[in-house]
């Protein structure tokens, strides 16, 4: 090596470090931008962090009545709440409550983002519309579809009997009562589905799609090994959210079907709110609490490792 070479790259490398020093002067480090969200930081974290510790510190403790003093029971309450039956009933309907609502609303939510995405012209207004749904609080829609699925003046039964057959007990037949809760889900929960797709299907770069048409892949073909692949992303945080609204979510059980008939729809968030306002067992509810939000993070670290893995073979 010259030494022109040596004292080329020692200038190079001089004024590199220069420039990093006056980047650090003028406030342009690495660490000034941490540094500046840092109280924004500490101020979420204990908005969110602290209910969260203070309900699974409180979920150790137990009343004997209600107003009584608060005595240390340790896990006593989770011992409890996994000998139960109803526990367990509930975790069963919890899992078909999830598992449907994260089928149906991931194959709607790719399905409405295609067609919106192919939308030009006037029709662009749909676009908009699609968020109407998720206005409206879930007690409102659920109280909407208890009257749409209405056995005896529901207008899904009058077009059935329009047609000369008769319509079904929408609400009072455990299985048909757990298909409506799960679509009065996915629809108020939709509309965020459709948004992030459709953000995901605009940043795909077109000359992947046109390389695909001239090797011959149209429609399906296409949509299957080029755009669906490059959607992972975007499929990874709407079954996040989908998962987490579901699994978490008590408006629409409560407001239309009260976890019933005969308990088909009782969710763990339903068996909280029951064991928590109906019994009395502040503490045991708790306890079905933190049981969710272990779950709900072992759920996203699932769905995380499946979305590298495609992400990766893509």
């Amino acid at each position: 090596m010259t030494s022109t070479t040596i004292q080329s790259k020692r200038r190079k490398g001089g004024r590199k470090r220069r420039d990093d020093n006056a980047n650090s002067v003028i406030g342009q480090g690495r660490a000034i931008p941490y540094l500046f969200s840092m109280p924004a930081i500490l101020l979420v974290a204990a908005i969110l962090g602290f209910p969260v510790l203070y309900g699974v510190w409180q979920s150790l403790y137990r009343r004997e009545t209600l107003g009584a003093p608060l005595e240390w029971v340790g896990t006593l309450n989770y011992s409890e709440m996994f000998a139960s039956p109803s526990f367990w009933h509930a975790l069963n309907k919890t899992a078909i409550f999830v598992f449907g609502s994260l089928i149906l609303g991931t194959v709607l939510g790719i399905f409405f983002a295609f067609a919106l995405y192919r939308i030009v012209g006037r029709l662009r207004f749909l676009r908009a519309v699609t968020v109407a749904p998720y206005i409206i609080s879930n007690v409102a829609a659920a109280v909407m579809f208890r009257i749409l699925f209405n056995s005896q003046f529901g207008v899904l039964n009058q077009v059935i009997e329009f047609f000369g057959f008769d319509g079904p007990s929408w609400l009072a037949n455990p299985t048909l009562a757990m298909v409506v809760v799960i679509f009065t889900q996915v629809w108020t929960d939709l509309p965020l589905t459709i948004l992030v797709l459709l953000g995901g299907l605009m940043t795909i770069d077109r000359s992947y799609l046109d390389a695909a048409l001239v090797d011959g892949a149209t429609g399906w073909k296409r949509a299957r090994f080029v755009t669906i692949p490059l959607l992972a992303p975007q499929i990874f945080i709407s079954t996040v959210w989908l998962s987490y609204s579901t699994l978490t979510g008590l408006g629409v059980v409560l407001a239309l079907t009260g976890g019933g008939p005969l308990k088909a729809t009782q969710t763990l968030a339903m068996e909280m709110y029951t064991v928590a306002f109906r019994n009395l067992e502040f503490e045991q509810a708790l306890a079905i609490a933190t049981f969710i939000l272990v779950l709900n993070a072992l759920l996203t670290l699932f769905y995380a490792g499946v979305a590298r893995k495609y992400e990766y073979e893509a």
